[in-house]
């Protein structure tokens, strides 16, 4: 197996596991909060512990969410420059690139921080660690790193190819 071949398959997993977990966190925080409404108004119950859960399944839900638009480049994007304009494009995908990896870094480590922090606080219905809250955080900007980091290499190839192909004159048309 080459090694594109490996990184394919790499990230394939981390996506089957970043829709799974999204699926799952969504599927669980619509129940909850069904069966929360419907408790609180038809049965005149009260549960504590939805009101936390819901919130981790819905973050949850979310960070794997934007894992899976980094690998896919569905997140959001500003277009400054004319499509026809492939090089300064593609220089511009690589700066964001860049500026990705180092947002990817330091949500990281602040988010690894955060959740050993999360280690020693519990939260308040369940009495469970919140760092089961907030590990969704570090592990989904790992995953987040690791497609940006593929997306650069792709763009400053796809940049390489650009210049040799249209020699000194800029851009194609």
């Amino acid at each position: 197996m080459t090694n594109n071949k490996i990184i394919i398959a790499i990230s394939d997993l981390i996506q089957r596991v970043c829709y799974l977990i999204c699926i799952l966190s969504t599927a669980g925080f619509f129940l909850i909060t069904t069966i929360q409404v419907i408790c609180r108004n038809i049965l005149k119950i009260s549960m504590l512990w939805s009101n936390d859960i819901s919130v981790m399944l819905f973050v949850w839900s979310v960070f794997m969410g934007a894992a899976a638009a980094v690998r896919n480049r569905e997140h959001y994007v500003v277009s400054l420059i004319p499509d026809k304009y492939e090089k300064a494009n593609c220089f511009l995908d690589i700066v964001g690139d860049i500026a990705g990896i180092i947002f990817f870094i330091l949500l990281i480590q602040y988010g690894t921080e955060f959740t050993i922090m999360g280690l020693k606080r519990y939260s308040t219905a369940v009495n469970i660690p919140q760092a089961y809250f907030f590990s969704c955080i570090p592990i989904s900007a790992c995953m987040m790193l690791w497609y940006t980091v593929l997306w650069l290499v792709a763009n400053i190839k796809k940049l390489k190819q650009l210049c040799t192909k249209n020699g000194e004159d800029g851009e194609s048309r």
